[in-house]
């Protein structure tokens, strides 16, 4: 019996650690990646500035609005850690919202830039 207890007790809480883990890995990556976006965004000069050589910022080749992209990760993660359904609802609003905002950034710059990529999305490579 006691054995039992002991394995049961190193399989959920290593399963728990990992995930928290990972969650917490994908929350840094997109924290980072989120800054190094307003950190080009700021230092936007000529349009073909975008991506630099941070290769967080190469997401600007698949989407109009990384900074979201990159917070809804961000979110995910911090979803994943908590796995609370308070906080996941509260990643959901903000995607929905954010798309929102992503989506009508995107349609500006379709018509502001005639060679704007066309295969660009809003917010989620290939998706949205």
């Amino acid at each position: 019996m006691c054995h039992s207890f002991h394995y049961n007790c190193t399989y959920y809480w290593g399963f728990a650690a990992w995930m928290i883990r990972l969650a917490l890995i994908i929350f840094l990556f997109c924290q980072f990646g989120n800054f190094s976006i307003h950190i080009a965004l700021r230092n936007l000069r000529p349009p073909d500035s975008l991506p630099t050589k941070n290769p967080f910022t190469w997401i600007f080749m698949l989407v109009s609005c990384p900074n979201y992209t990159y917070e809804l990760g961000s979110w995910l993660g911090f979803t994943l850690m908590t796995q609370c359904l308070p906080v996941a609802f509260f990643t959901l609003v903000g995607f929905i919202q954010m798309t929102v905002w992503a989506k009508g950034k995107h349609r500006s710059y379709l018509k502001e830039f005639r060679d704007y990529p066309p295969l660009r999305s809003p917010i989620l490579p290939f998706v949205l």
